[in-house]
């Protein structure tokens, strides 16, 4: 099961959520996003996604950034052997 972080708007404050911990509150939408982001990139593992979500009052949550995205990404961007890399033939 993936792990969560919500990123909630209460009583005009940001808060991130995950299970029964609340962090904030946040100045704004955007800083509690990137502290979500930044929590879940630093506590992803390969076999365990990390999930952060905007949850509003009234609305579905919505996903912003899965760590099995991110790690997929990553690897895609990997040289796939020593030397083959745009940067193999550079001088």
């Amino acid at each position: 099961m993936a792990r969560e972080f919500y990123v909630t708007c209460r009583m005009d404050k940001w808060f991130v959520d995950e299970g029964n911990e609340s962090h904030g509150p946040y100045l704004s939408r955007r800083d509690a996003v990137a502290d979500a982001i930044e929590a879940a990139e630093q506590l992803a593992k390969p076999k365990q996604a990390i999930n952060v979500l905007l949850k509003i009052q009234g609305s579905s949550a919505e996903l912003l950034w899965s760590s099995k995205n991110s790690l997929a990404s990553m690897r895609a961007d990997l040289p796939k052997q020593a030397g083959s890399g745009p940067l193999a033939n550079s001088p």
